[in-house]
């Protein structure tokens, strides 16, 4: 709970920082750029690294690295020498570190609970993310609006460290499973497997759609809750609040009856088509009346089919590729910030709600063009 908070209330904080100095749709997009580049570059390393040595080990490393960078960000912020090119250079930062961690968490699951409970334990280990994103969002954006952006760098650095001081009293087996040798081969390898088993590449491309193109309007919320509704920060902090409620509901469904599911492929395929939708409606919403349920169906489609794609992954990934595996796939969800490059080029070129439209289009599109595998339908 500590690490999310820390993770969202980081988002959400710079991306309001950096509209609030620029007031441009363009920055955001650099912004995005400085978020989602050093994940491209670092996250499939990221796992390799997973699966050679203490996954435990690594995990804390990235940890203290990320609480630092908070830390420098708050203490520019208090200082009033903050800039956007101070807001850009430490969201790169971050992101460098955070794509060590993620492959490393995301591995370290089976290890901990065991293959027979890692359906329930995947869509309950969610809950903090969705909570945190209704939490986190709402409290930082609410705090933003009556003390400045400050707030939200303390908020994010504070539980960082909480989370960090929480990871020191684990106690697990973590010592890597792969052979030695060299890390170029290893990655090869791991790419290798996922694009010779066409189940595992149609899953990772569903998340790299929701993340490119499906996702990249969070990178826009705050032009909606500005502009669009008049609602200003709180709007902003609401706004993904209504995401993360329905996520949350999604979550709880998910970890309840997920063993009772006969065809998952066909689950995961309507939940993206139904996510792409909802996207679509709320791009035309005329206010938050209609916004909000639309972002909620939106979560709640969201989790629904990922948690189910991460399931499936993670119980039919060979254990000594399961670093490299997961990697690319964190990389997929992880690439949000690349896409709100994207969302932030069609908004200044066009608008906001055109940007998010696109997006929700795209998402709908694969998905239906999936449902055509008989083989996906029946998984």
């Amino acid at each position: 709970m500590f690490y999310v908070l820390g993770h969202r209330a980081e988002y959400v904080t710079f991306a309001w920082m950096v509209w609030d100095v620029t007031h441009d749709a363009l920055h955001l997009g650099y912004l995005g750029l400085a978020q989602g580049l050093p994940l491209v570059l670092f996250q499939l390393w990221g796992g390799v690294l997973a699966d050679r040595v203490n996954r435990l080990r690594l995990l804390l490393a990235t940890q203290v690295l990320t609480t630092a960078t908070l830390l420098a960000a708050f203490a520019l912020s208090a200082l009033a020498l903050i800039r956007v090119e101070h807001l850009l250079a430490l969201a790169a930062l971050s992101n460098t570190f955070r794509a060590f961690d993620e492959p490393t968490r995301m591995s370290m699951v089976p290890q901990m609970v065991g293959r027979e409970r890692l359906a329930n334990a995947i869509a309950l280990g969610s809950i903090p993310w969705q909570a945190g994103r209704m939490i986190g969002p709402s409290l930082t954006g609410i705090l933003i609006a009556a003390f400045g952006g400050t707030v939200g760098l303390a908020i994010a650095a504070v539980s960082s460290a909480m989370a960090l001081v929480m990871y020191s009293q684990l106690h697990v087996d973590t010592r890597s499973v792969a052979p030695g040798g060299h890390m170029g081969t290893q990655l090869i390898e791991g790419l290798s497997f996922v694009r010779h088993d066409f189940v595992f590449a149609a899953l990772i491309c569903l998340a790299l759609f929701n993340a490119v193109f499906g996702l990249s309007y969070v990178t826009l919320l705050p032009i909606f809750a500005d502009v669009y509704f008049q609602a200003g920060s709180t709007g902003f902090g609401l706004l993904n609040a209504a995401h993360g409620t329905g996520a949350l509901v999604g979550t709880l469904i998910v970890a309840s009856i997920a063993a009772r599911f006969r065809h998952r492929g066909l689950v995961i395929l309507t939940g993206a088509a139904g996510m792409g939708l909802g996207l679509a409606i709320f791009s035309q919403s005329p206010g938050l009346g209609l916004a909000l349920p639309m972002l909620a169906c939106v979560g709640f489609s969201n989790t629904f089919y990922l948690t189910q794609v991460s399931t499936h992954l993670q119980q039919a990934v060979p254990d000594h590729l399961r670093g490299r595996v997961m990697s690319l796939y964190a990389l997929c969800w992880n690439l949000l910030p690349l896409g709100g490059l994207l969302g932030g080029v069609l908004a200044a070129a066009v608008d906001a709600r055109f940007a998010v439209l696109v997006g929700g289009a795209m998402v709908a599109a694969n998905a239906l063009v999936l449902l055509a595998s008989r083989r996906l339908r029946l998984l």
